[in-house]
């Protein structure tokens, strides 16, 4: 297993000498193995660890004893270890969005912002083989597209990293077992009211048995294919959208709506859907029927004007030949920062001469 591990490594061009790692640890298997892993790879990268662990305050007793065991263990191996509380359920409420997505939320933001504050260059996870399986058959039967059908990134945004991806599950227990190393068990993972605890103890299990004992080995595979192939066409769109002079950190962008149509399919609906997600902070909420109400507007002759409002706040305008596409409350905000950097730097004197 180690090998494997150092050679995703080294494929991947996830560490460098010298790297500070804060390491995700929810006191699982998972991740325990991977801090197990990265400690014995410390002298070899000349690695700094740090260990992280979010209690996201959902299972009372459990959550604690979870974060014990993370403290302790850290302690036994001489590593820094920084924890944290939430209550991902009060967070939640009035939100409109599962306990999932906000407690995924939650723990990416602390795992960024904990990372910053210790100075650790890379964050790493413990998400493997069997994972991937899972979400690309989740995203698969949720009707996702390349984006969600490339599954689990081993490098995201340059910093965050899987060294454990190409392991599954199975290694990772005969590991622990081996080492003799003790893990903590989430009860959560064993409710069936969660989609992917379903597809990992019904529908997995079913699959291999009737139809492909090697299914988890084929969706990770199709999950790299898909993945070279998006980040292929992501190129391209890149390429076409900063040739349209269009920076995606602008407060807008301004699509030209005859050269828009002129390209394939394809390549239409990926860059709406770039321009839309870089239009909200968050990255969520934008779907395919919102993407294809843009093309529909793209693609219809209307009237002189004529606009869609969006989940997040943004607004789609076609006027003549162009797209305009923003984020309202963005603006507003930017507007107003505006202002009060304006007022800011009004002289003393000024203000006493105009209301005198």
């Amino acid at each position: 297993m180690l090998n494997q591990v150092r050679k995703t490594i080294e494929n991947h061009s996830m560490l460098v000498q010298g790297d500070h790692l804060l390491v995700a640890v929810s006191g699982g298997a998972d991740s325990v193995s991977l801090l197990l892993i990265l400690a014995r790879l410390a002298d070899e990268y000349r690695l700094q660890l740090t260990v992280a662990h979010l209690n996201h305050g959902l299972r009372g007793a459990e959550s604690e004893h979870e974060e014990e065991f993370v403290r302790r263990l850290s302690a036994e191996m001489r590593i820094s270890c920084i924890c944290k509380t939430v209550d991902v359920g009060l967070l939640q409420k009035g939100k409109g969005r599962s306990l999932e997505e906000i407690g995924r939320e939650e723990r990416y933001h602390f795992l960024c912002e904990t990372a910053e504050r210790c100075g650790a260059s890379k964050i790493a996870t413990g998400h493997h083989r069997d994972d991937q399986a899972e979400t690309v058959l989740m995203n698969l039967l949720r009707g996702s597209g390349p984006e969600g059908l490339k599954g689990i990134l081993p490098i995201r945004d340059g910093r965050l990293i899987r060294p454990l991806l190409e392991v599954g599950r199975a290694e990772i227990l005969e590991y622990l077992g081996r080492e003799g190393v003790p893990f903590m068990t989430d009860s959560s993972n064993l409710s069936p009211v969660f989609l992917r605890n379903r597809i990992r103890a019904d529908l997995i299990p079913e699959l291999i048995e009737k139809y492909n004992p090697r299914l988890v080995e084929g969706l990770c595979h199709t999950a790299e294919i898909i993945r070279e192939e998006d980040d292929f066409l992501q190129g391209v769109v890149r390429r076409i959208i900063d040739g349209w002079g269009i920076a995606l950190a602008a407060a807008e962008a301004i699509v030209p709506v005859a050269a828009l149509c002129e390209l394939h399919e394809a390549l239409q609906r990926r860059i709406i859907k770039l321009l839309l997600e870089a239009a909200v902070p968050s990255k969520n909420g934008i779907g395919y029927r919102h993407i294809e109400a843009v093309l529909e507007l793209s693609r219809k002759s209307y009237g002189r004007y004529r606009s869609l409002d969006l989940p997040r706040r943004v607004l789609v305008e076609r006027e003549g030949g162009f797209l305009r596409i923003r984020n309202e409350g963005v603006q507003r905000a930017r507007g107003r920062k505006r202002k009060e950097e304006m007022v800011c730097n009004i002289r003393p004197d000024i203000i006493r001469s105009s209301y005198s």
